[in-house]
């Protein structure tokens, strides 16, 4: 005999599956769009928002100044990386939607391969912040290479993400959705 609470929650976790793509964009979207609201909550003279936001995403970005875009005078809640990682991610989901019955995905060798210039990339921004900007010489500036780079392997992360996972959930949920 089942509890009263369990076809509900069958109903709920189906809907979920017939729906991740919906529920992984919204999220995506959002987590990309947020982060721009902190400058816009500080404009319109709400800064207790503004900082609430850059509080959160401070847990998963380093928020560096020189390396974030400024937006109505105020950071954006996080950095260059991010901004085209997740802006990515956010439109390689939408448009993912358009092509999932025929999308394959990419393999985990070559997913493994074009991972490797953001690894490289932040990696040596992280050693480079560790020994005091010696590497690098300090040039984060937006124009610079080291801006140009940041915002090339985010995207290209970004697409890995989406072209090496959405296809495979798709693939792997069809079962479960019926």
């Amino acid at each position: 005999m089942t509890t009263s609470w369990v076809r509900p929650l069958e109903r709920v976790v189906r809907w979920c599956l017939r729906h991740w793509l919906l529920l992984l964009n919204l999220f995506f979207v959002g987590y990309a769009a947020l982060p721009w609201l902190a400058p816009l909550a500080h404009a319109a003279g709400l800064p207790l928002l503004g900082r609430l936001i850059f509080a959160v995403y401070g847990a998963l970005c380093h928020q560096d100044a020189a390396r974030s875009f400024f937006w109505l005078g105020h950071q954006v809640a996080y950095c260059h990386r991010d901004v085209a990682l997740y802006t990515t991610i956010a439109l390689g989901g939408l448009c993912f939607g358009l092509v999932r019955r025929h999308a394959t995905p990419l393999s985990l060798r070559a997913a493994v391969v074009l991972s490797l210039p953001i690894v490289l990339d932040g990696g040596s921004h992280l050693l480079d912040d560790l020994v005091g900007g010696m590497l690098r010489g300090g040039a984060d500036d937006i124009g610079s290479l080291n801006f140009w780079l940041r915002m090339v392997t985010g995207v290209l992360a970004g697409l890995v993400v989406v072209a090496t996972l959405y296809p495979r959930v798709e693939r792997d949920l069809a079962p479960l959705r019926r």
